[in-house]
């Protein structure tokens, strides 16, 4: 009789999701993960790594600028902790020219969390099964890390799951039920199958830095630095080097962070300019950045500010360049955005305006406070928030940033002027 090998593991996986996919948009089967799960043990994706070390590590985090900076440390203490393993790194598009010249990565990987939010499981689970085919099956990971802590990992978990690795490491999906101390039923079930290792952190673990420490921490690895890092070039610095000299050479220079990921979260630009007015009669200067959805308000800061004072960048600079420029500077005043974490990673002095009221800061703190998730970490910062929540955001149960008016500046809009000269004063003494 004849004997014939085995097709490799890889393509074994590939006939058997196009064949459950198949089946399932007739009939969706209730067990798809126990299905998935067997398959993976079937084809020896699941066996104990018997080697003697770690050899190839995944890390998938699919998030926007500022966390991708605040994930820095923990890819450097990954790699610490594994020196010799081959690490792929798996983020957003957005942000692969940030960790493009990473050093502790071998190789990158990206795909967009948005076309699989708010999905139905068959579909998100298709989706990163082929992605997972095209470019993680053949690695066979013996760990896989998914460090978000939020209410929408579920892609990134489920590619952790879908990538073969062995061992899993991350938060679990809607990690503030464990938090809080009830999670549902049906939450811990898909934990139990997605994750081999469910971390759940203590209460006193409240910011997204020490999140990320914690999840190695709490697996036995260890974190000897704490910090984090940006990573470009010296063409970048150079360039961004050339953008500042157009400033006068012996002014502190202030970097502007005037966007922000949703309009609640701006500070007025017209409360910007009664500030950068004041401030703009010291030897002070400006450096506008941002996207394209940041022009007209730069473009409004640039014509009503002292034109040798001003340097508008805005949708001029790659992401790179940017974290040079933030590198370079002497301070940054600005909203909760990712060049606040980029000023911050290069340890310049903050001003950071936050929506989210002083008299709510002890309610979820490391769920719905964005202050206390996402400070300024590891530099001198003065936090700037409205004192008490107003109208209906003062009225109805707590949302997350503890501002409903998503549309809009809102409770940030109470915070005065002179609340940012004054915190500058403070930050030049400190």
């Amino acid at each position: 009789m004849a004997i014939y090998d085995l097709p490799p593991p890889h393509e074994r996986l590939n006939v058997f999701f196009g064949e459950l996919f198949a089946r399932i948009r007739k009939n969706p089967p209730s067990n798809i993960l126990q299905i998935v799960e067997e398959k993976f043990k079937e084809t020896g994706y699941r066996e104990i790594n018997t080697g003697g070390g770690i050899n190839n590590i995944l890390i998938v985090r699919l998030d926007a600028i500022g966390d991708m900076i605040i994930t820095s440390g923990f890819i450097r203490e990954v790699r610490a902790n594994f020196p010799y393993a081959r690490i792929t790194l798996v983020v957003s598009p957005i942000v692969v020219p940030m960790v493009e010249l990473c050093p502790y990565v071998n190789e990158i990987f990206s795909l967009d969390k948005k076309i699989l939010l708010d999905k139905p499981i068959d579909e998100v689970l298709e989706r990163v099964a082929v992605f997972c085919r095209d470019n993680l099956w053949r690695k066979n990971f013996s760990i896989a890390f998914a460090p978000r802590w939020d209410g929408d990992t579920l892609p990134a978990l489920i590619m952790v799951y879908l990538s073969g690795a062995r061992e899993r490491i991350g938060y679990g999906v809607n990690p503030f039920y464990s938090w809080l101390g009830e999670q549902p039923a049906e939450i811990a079930t898909m934990n139990n199958f997605l994750l081999t290792k469910n971390i759940v952190t203590p209460r006193s673990v409240i910011s997204e830095i020490e999140k990320n420490f914690y999840l190695l921490e709490a697996v036995g690895l260890k974190v000897n630095q704490t910090h984090m890092e940006l990573w470009y070039d010296a063409e970048d610095f150079r360039r961004a080097k050339d953008w500042l000299e157009k400033l006068p050479s012996d002014s502190k220079k202030i970097i502007l962070g005037i966007g922000a990921s949703a309009a609640t979260k701006k500070y007025p630009v017209e409360k910007y300019l009664v500030a950068l007015k004041e401030l703009a009669e010291r030897n002070l200067s400006f450096i506008i950045v941002g996207g394209s959805s940041e022009l007209d308000d730069a473009d409004f800061l640039e014509k009503n500010l002292p034109p040798d004072k001003v340097l508008n960048l805005t949708n001029k600079t790659t992401l790179r360049e940017t974290e040079a420029i933030a590198a370079q500077v002497d301070f940054y005043i600005g909203n909760d955005t990712g060049v606040l974490h980029m000023a911050a990673a290069a340890h310049v002095p903050i001003i950071g305006i936050y929506r989210g009221s002083v008299e709510m800061e002890n309610v979820l703190p490391a769920i719905i406070n964005e202050f206390r998730r996402f400070p300024p970490y590891g530099t001198k910062a003065i936090a700037l928030r409205p004192a008490h929540p107003i109208d209906e955001c003062a009225t109805s149960p707590p949302v997350y940033g503890l501002c409903k008016r998503l549309h809009e500046a809102h409770c940030i809009a109470q915070i005065p002027p002179q609340a940012i000269i004054e915190a500058f004063d403070k930050l030049e003494e400190i």
